[in-house]
């Protein structure tokens, strides 16, 4: 009985080697393998399953900071105002007002409309009273068109290009109201003819046209929406109460007084003095404007290559100014 029990036992621990041994037989380290605990079988693991294994996990890293890189740029580029390309020490106070709507300010007056008195002046005033603003020599570095220092200083002069328009709107305002102002007597002549050559009528022009420039610049998209305008009930016109994303203008005035430029003589009418000025700086003082045809208006004045050329016969009153430190021409 045991001897059959042995052999029957024998048949099946040799039918069990038979497939063992056939061609998808496992080899004697793989069956050793299968009887580890997995936590010997990982310790067992070949080297190049672990190299493996690095290369995915540094792949994987590698390829996770490049899309947090991108993905960075990408959302920085989406948010960026494109309008804020152009250096100013002024951009970081850049905020905006998601939604703000205008006063139609047609039927009912606002505190800046009106027959002005001396509060109605205040107000427009102060709207551009941190017109001069002073800032480093490290971020003058930066400006596009050069600027000077306060003469004695290393504080560098700007003015926030909006003073300088609202400044101009506030001039053309004024001629509104010649009884108050009185500032086209100023340009005319004694037969009461305005004299549209004078600097105070060039004034004016330039105001205008810096603001019909801010306003193709800028070129506000905000739709007005029409109507009938009841009950004005004149026709058909377009709604003046429109909705428009602004900046924020108490960040920015605030930027400008916390910069605000110390007192100084801005009117300088004593040449020498002017010449000194300029040759305490490194920059070009020269206009941007192309005047050589205007060399009439100018008589003498060597800064004008029409002068150059053709030395003026006539008795020049004022001392050269030189646009530069270096007292020399281009040409």
């Amino acid at each position: 009985m045991a001897s059959a029990e042995n052999r029957h036992a024998f048949a099946r621990s040799s039918s069990t080697l038979d497939v063992y041994t056939d061609g998808s037989s496992l080899t004697a380290n793989e069956e050793s393998e299968k009887l580890l605990s997995p936590e010997e079988y990982g310790r067992r693991r070949p080297r190049p399953y672990h190299r493996r294994l690095e290369v995915l996990w540094a792949s994987n890293a590698f390829f996770m900071v490049v899309a947090f890189i991108l993905a960075i740029k990408l959302y920085t580029t989406d948010c960026r105002d494109p309008s804020l390309q152009v250096y100013s020490p002024a951009n970081g106070a850049v905020s905006y007002i998601a939604e703000h709507k205008f006063t139609p300010a047609l039927g009912k007056l606002t505190e800046y409309m009106g027959y002005p008195d001396d509060e109605t002046d205040r107000k427009w005033q102060e709207l551009y009273q941190y017109n001069r603003s002073v800032i480093t020599k490290e971020e003058a570095k930066h400006l596009s068109t050069p600027t000077m220092a306060l003469p004695g200083t290393e504080d560098y002069l700007v003015e926030l290009e909006v003073y300088h328009q609202l400044h101009c709107l506030n001039v053309l305002r004024k001629l509104l109201y010649p009884e108050r102002y009185h500032l086209l007597e100023r340009v005319s002549w004694k037969n009461g003819t305005i004299n549209r050559e004078s600097y105070g009528f060039k004034h004016w022009d330039h105001c205008v046209e810096t603001l019909r420039q801010t306003l193709v610049c800028h070129a506000d998209v905000a739709p007005l929406s029409w109507h009938v305008n009841v009950p004005f009930n004149r026709g058909i016109y377009p709604r003046l109460a429109s909705t428009h994303t602004c900046r924020n203008f108490s960040q920015i005035n605030k930027w400008a007084e916390e910069h605000q430029a110390p007192e100084f003589t801005q009117k300088v009418k004593n040449r020498t003095e002017l010449q000194q000025i300029i040759d305490g700086t490194d920059i070009d003082h020269s206009t941007e404007e192309d005047l050589q045809d205007m060399y009439e208006l100018f008589p003498g004045d060597q800064w004008f290559k029409h002068w150059r050329e053709h030395p003026y016969d006539g008795e020049v009153k004022q001392p050269q100014i030189y646009p530069t430190w270096n007292h020399t021409w281009d040409d």
